[in-house]
């Protein structure tokens, strides 16, 4: 019985030895296995980073081909179409405003000849036509009187270009009694115009 005893103490004791040294390589191995998901990650980031300034490297340069050429422009051809226009209204001491006021239409860009026509449209209604031009950097865009405006009431934006899919700038209306609204203006290339590049 004694012997039986002494027996089973060292076959308790052996199976012991054995389990805490697989333990000990279970851990090593956990250890092993969070320092790649840690490298993973870190060349993750890497790669998304090279990716961001890669995007930003092309944005840069085809905006500055666009540019390279324009000082007397007609309107280039990558930027005929449809744009998605937000405008916030800014300032104003016009009654029929307030500021935070926001209007939404699609713009139509449209070269004519020398100058820029651009078409501004709530769904299918065509709003408002401006004309202007194409300075190379941005566009000088008015709508032009009719014979029911009042000559001293004007319509003018002024957009800069920030790359070949934005516009920002700003559009002022100054009315004939005086008062007058500006709106920050944010044009961006319809995703329908984007699909068509």
């Amino acid at each position: 019985m004694k012997k039986n005893i002494t027996l089973l103490l060292l076959i308790l004791c052996i199976s012991g030895c054995g389990l805490e040294e697989r333990k000990k390589e279970l851990d090593e191995r956990e250890l092993r296995v969070a320092e790649r998901e840690r490298m993973v990650i870190l060349k993750e980031k890497e790669l998304l980073l090279f990716e961001d300034s890669l995007k930003r490297n092309m944005v840069l340069k085809d905006s500055s081909l666009l540019l390279a050429d324009s000082s007397s422009l007609p309107l280039p051809d990558s930027l005929s179409g449809a744009w998605d226009v937000t405008m916030l209204c800014t300032k104003t001491n016009c009654s029929g405003f307030a500021v935070g006021d926001t209007r939404k239409e699609t713009w139509l860009f449209i070269k004519r000849d020398e100058a820029v026509s651009v078409r501004a449209m709530q769904g299918e209604k065509l709003i408002r036509v401006y004309v202007g031009t194409f300075k190379g950097e941005g566009f000088q865009l008015s709508v032009p009187p009719t014979a029911t405006d009042s000559l001293s009431s004007s319509m003018t934006v002024d957009l800069r270009l920030e790359n070949i899919n934005k516009l920002s700038g700003e559009r002022v209306i100054r009315q004939a009694d005086g008062c007058s609204s500006f709106f920050k203006v944010d044009v961006t290339r319809s995703a329908v115009s984007k699909t068509n590049l």
